[in-house]
């Protein structure tokens, strides 16, 4: 009888080693074809595409947070385009040959290597679909961005930062240092709830988010590092990895507290008699999801990976632009008083309260938006976008073959000395409408461009400007030491962030 149960469990057992090995080896074999054409390609071309050879590689191990730094290095030396170490990545930075993958509606895929492991996260409907899903879900909620639906969430832009400044003077008055960031952070989330979901997450759920969004960009920096420090197999064996079990847990904590989000706002919505659900089909994003669902053609899934998306998204853009903005504003007093002085042509003396920010007041604020645009150009939300061709193009003087991995490095574009003189320099007047019209807006890109462009730039901007107004109005913002530019060492995952959170003092502003 034992002899019968050893010969079973190690029959069983070898069954098991056999799948597993036929699955692995199916798994190389796909890698192995997909890539096959573009690789050769590459390899077959590689003295004449240039790019980091072998003998570089000691350069590519360390910090993951190093990767943006590095990617940056690299363009100084290797001229756009140029090819990363043997694999389908090309990298590309000069203005002309990223409009060209980007304006195109032949480029629209995003199915590459990077994006597959915010699959994981995010999920596949928006930020990472394919083209046809993308397609489908872009015509479905655009309505959500409407110019009708960002004058409704106007209000909700004015009330969040009122609230905010209440906060800030409880914070800012014994004058120490703030991180900022961690203060319009929850701004910013408040707004995104309440604009997308038409509800606020609850007060004890917000840092059990916000840890577990920032834990997950930490294992997603790592894993876009490790692409060319592991193998083509790291998405299978890191998921029998600590990380990959943590990333697993991780994100199961995160939907779990979207998924209550949904169900609370479903409870809400429920309550409403139907002639009133008539009336509110679309108040807000999750009332166009809710719809969608209704005539099948989103499933739950669909709506969790959409909600996520989105208020990950608009929060972390309106998060980073304003958090950087306003460190520039402390670096440059000066600049930070030509603003106040503009605001005060709008409102003279008049309070928060008396004279809220309207929504035609933006149109009048020129050196804002001039201010919010440098800041963009040095320190843009999305440093590197990333493309799959899905035909042979031609960028610069190669001919780049299908499935090619186009990265797009955007913050090196945007530092460019050819394009921007003395790039590292602060100067919001090189968006002067003087000097737009000599094409510098061509070399500008502060989310992304074309087609698949950010569905969500103009809720940002609106956003920011409403948030930035009101905050510049009442506080005077301070550093103790000013900071080089080219000193701020800066990270990315999906977004941009930085290695060392950046701290300011702040100050009520004597408006008598």
């Amino acid at each position: 009888l034992s002899m019968f149960l050893f010969y079973y469990y190690y029959s069983n057992t070898m069954i098991v080693l056999s799948v597993v090995l036929i699955t692995l080896t199916c798994v190389a074999i796909r890698y192995y074809i997909r890539n096959y054409c573009c690789l050769t390609y590459i390899i077959r071309n590689e003295n004449i595409l240039p790019g980091p050879k072998k003998y570089m590689t000691k350069y590519l191990h360390g910090n993951p947070d190093e990767l943006l730094n590095i990617l940056c290095i690299l363009g100084k030396y290797f001229t756009s385009p140029f090819q990363l170490l043997k694999r389908p990545f090309v990298v590309i930075y000069e203005p002309n040959q990223v409009k060209t993958v980007l304006k195109s509606r032949h480029y629209l895929d995003k199915n590459i290597i990077f994006y597959k492991f915010a699959e994981e996260i995010f999920g596949t409907k928006l930020l990472t679909a394919r083209e046809s899903i993308w397609n489908q879900n872009r015509k479905i909620i655009a309505p959500g961005f409407s110019p009708n639906m960002l004058q409704r969430f106007f209000n909700t832009f004015v009330e969040e930062s009122l609230m905010l400044t209440n906060k800030l003077e409880k914070v800012g008055v014994n004058g120490n240092e703030i991180i900022f960031f961690e203060h319009i952070a929850t701004c910013a989330l408040d707004i995104a709830c309440s604009t997308i979901m038409g509800i606020k997450m609850e007060s004890n759920k917000k840092d059990q988010y916000f840890k577990t969004v920032m834990r997950l960009k930490e294992i997603l920096r790592y894993r876009l590092y490790s692409v060319w420090n592991e193998s083509w197999f790291d998405k299978i064996i890191f998921n029998f990895t600590t990380l990959g079990r943590e990333q697993q847990k991780t994100s199961k904590l995160m939907h779990s507290l979207i998924n209550e989000l949904i169900q609370q706002q479903l409870h809400e919505l429920n309550k409403l008699h139907k002639t009133e659900m008539k009336t509110n089909t679309n108040k807000t994003f999750f009332n166009i999801l809710m719809k969608a669902f209704h005539k099948k053609n989103f499933t739950q899934e669909m709506i969790r990976d959409n909600v996520i998306t989105m208020i990950i998204l608009t929060s972390d853009k309106i998060t980073i632009t304003i958090n950087f903005v306003i460190f520039m504003l402390a670096n440059f007093p000066e600049i930070q008083e030509k603003v106040y002085k503009e605001l005060m042509t709008i409102y003279g003396t008049e309070t928060l309260i008396s004279a809220p920010v309207k929504y035609d007041d933006l149109q009048h604020m020129h050196y804002l938006d001039q201010v919010i645009k440098e800041t963009m150009r040095l320190f843009p939300t999305t440093p590197i976008i990333g493309r799959r061709l899905t035909e042979d193009v031609k960028i610069g003087n190669f001919i780049l073959p299908k499935n090619t991995s186009i990265i797009i490095i955007l913050i090196l574009m945007n530092r460019q000395e050819q394009y921007w003189p003395n790039p590292l320099k602060f100067d919001p007047d090189r968006f002067l409408p003087e000097r737009i019209k000599d094409c510098l807006s061509d070399y500008h890109i502060p989310f992304s461009d074309g087609p698949r462009n950010c569905i969500g730039t103009k809720y940002a901007m609106i956003s920011i400007k409403v948030i930035l107004a009101t905050l510049i109005r009442i506080f005077v913002f301070k550093v103790d030491k000013s900071i080089q530019i080219r000193n701020i060492k800066l990270k990315t995952d999906i977004t941009l962030s930085t290695i060392e959170p950046l701290k300011i003092r702040i100050k009520k502003r004597d408006l008598q």
